[in-house]
């Protein structure tokens, strides 16, 4: 029997429902708490972890909460000693800018009391206007140490993170953090965010803007205890970790939960098989069930439907920054469907040099602060059969398909002096060319000589194609392997232009790894 959720009932319960290894999240506010002591008068605030922050003294206070004391409940010592002592608040970010008593360099606050210095007066004024001065208040040299130096602010047209920003063009207000600008759907979401206006830094730069405008009490905007924004970029290869969206339109059913959390059981170890055991990718995070609210995907005149960025800026909101690859499953059919494409792969990050791939970082516009390194559309659930063994095969090797391209298949190859991509599939030049001498998820026949100028594809003598190994030039170009390892490639020239077959006449021809670095240079990571 399929049980079916729908969206209706799912938004009632306002709960997060965990199925298993599933857990579908819908926006919650958790209540906050507020206590001051009865006999020292110092107020706390406590977190969901049940950990108590002081605010170490009254401007920290109202930079949070203005003039609002209403929340705050008296409560004895023996009500404190159940509740740890955590860290000291800090100034809200966006509110005052502070300075040491004791030393003259001026700093705005980011989130997790970052500190960066404004360099100048000028810079100031432009950022916050001519009045800058009289947001400026002393921390205490007792309490500097609740800070951390961050970058320097340089430059006057610089807009700091975590801050209320209006848009003098447009007149509006916007929460900006991370390089993301979010909207406030209306002036009763920024006052239950304790947003004053007066302390809005007003410009008229743009920014990526998030589609979902705030709406309430947001706890990601509102987090007294949030932690410093971190550089995630990294090159990690060994060990990757994926995340699995479902996402839903109206409802989904328990049987598409199924198929997706059998596919996912057996991406881990199929993936190991593949990288010859080099390589581990975890997917045991559980799968988010996100059911669409109206922001998450757009329905299109052709019949199918797209999802938006906004999903994967909605999956960041409850789940945390340590993913290499986010897999998202629809119950509907998604633009690409409409071509020869089974799934989609969008490229976010890439810091690997000596692939033919230029450096790319675009994952502050879909949440992560850059350790996002592709999203992977893989379309409509119900079109996979993960149920049979041929049918788990044909879903693996999709799997291992899209996430190969963070790294394979885009390569020329040195000829005399030119670059030759003759090793590429020649319609889009990140697939591997038919004719290429080996198989990989990304293409590749495999070519046998059978010593009478024909070659046989050996795609012909696999028992189950889609159960194909990274080759080693796939394993060269993820790092996972020397380049000493790599015999060279053979690749043919058919005699017939374009002829495909399962046997042809043909030329082959002898690529080195040699030839391929000395157009394309060596294979290693490179963060600036």
């Amino acid at each position: 029997m399929k049980i079916r959720w729908q969206k209706s009932a799912l938004t009632f319960l306002g709960l997060a429902l965990v199925l298993g290894n599933f857990l579908l999240t819908t926006p919650v506010r958790a209540e906050l708490q507020l206590v001051r002591s009865a006999d020292f008068g110092t107020i706390y605030y406590i977190d969901s972890r049940g950990v108590r922050h002081p605010f170490p003294n009254e401007i920290t206070y109202r930079s949070w909460y203005g003039a609002d004391f209403s929340k705050v409940v008296t409560v004895g010592n023996e009500f404190l000693a159940n509740y740890p002592l955590g860290e000291n608040i800090t100034i809200r970010p966006g509110t005052y800018l502070v300075k040491i008593r004791t030393t003259s360099p001026v700093y705005a606050v980011e989130q997790g009391g970052v500190l960066r210095e404004i360099q100048n007066e000028s810079i100031a004024e432009s950022i916050y206007g001519a009045d800058w001065s009289k947001r400026v208040v002393d921390v205490p040299d007792v309490f500097f140490e609740n800070y951390q130096i961050g970058q320097p602010i340089k430059h006057d047209y610089t807009i700091p993170e975590s801050v209320l920003y209006f848009n003098s063009d447009l007149k509006k207000y916007f929460y900006k953090n991370a390089g993301l600008l979010r909207a406030f759907a209306d002036d009763e979401a920024l006052a239950k965010n304790y947003f004053d206006k007066s302390f809005a830094i007003s410009a008229n730069r743009t920014f990526y803007e998030r589609e979902k405008p705030i709406q309430g009490f947001d706890k990601n905007v509102f987090d007294p205890i949030a932690l410093p924004i971190a550089d995630r970029r990294d090159c990690e290869n060994k060990k990757l970790k994926a995340a699995v969206i479902l996402l839903a339109d109206e409802e989904y059913s328990s049987d598409e939960v199924a198929k997706v959390q059998l596919i996912k059981n057996a991406a881990s170890e199929r993936y190991h098989w593949a990288t010859d055991g080099f390589g581990e990718i975890d997917f045991d995070y559980p799968t988010t069930i996100l059911l669409d609210d109206g922001y998450l995907i757009r329905k299109r005149n052709d019949g199918t439907t797209e999802v938006r960025n906004e999903a994967i800026n909605t999956f960041y909101d409850n789940n945390p920054d340590e993913f290499d690859f986010i897999f998202v499953w629809t119950n509907f059919k998604i633009p690409t469907e409409d071509t020869n494409e089974i799934a989609h792969f969008v490229p976010v990050t890439n810091k690997w040099e000596g692939i033919n791939k230029g450096s790319l970082d675009r994952s502050s516009i879909f949440g992560s602060q850059g350790k996002l390194k592709g999203v992977v559309m893989m379309g409509n659930i119900n079109k996979y059969n993960p149920g049979t063994t041929e049918g788990l095969d044909a879903a693996l090797n999709v799997v291992l398909h899209e996430i190969l391209h963070q790294w394979s298949a885009y390569i020329n190859f040195d000829d005399d002096g030119k670059n030759n991509n003759a090793l590429l599939r020649n319609d889009d030049f990140f697939h591997w060319s038919i004719y290429a001498g080996f198989i990989s998820p990304l293409g590749g026949s495999g070519w046998i000589d059978n010593g009478d100028g024909t070659f046989t594809s050996g795609l012909t003598k696999l028992a189950n194609t889609n159960r194909r190994a990274y080759s080693q030039l796939d394993l060269y170009l993820m790092g996972l392997v020397d380049k000493r390892y790599v015999t060279p490639i053979m690749y043919l020239e058919p005699l017939i232009k374009d002829e495909v077959a399962n046997t042809i006449k043909a030329t082959p021809q002898y690529v080195t790894i040699d030839q391929i670095i000395k157009a394309n240079g060596p294979v290693k990571c490179s963060i600036d």
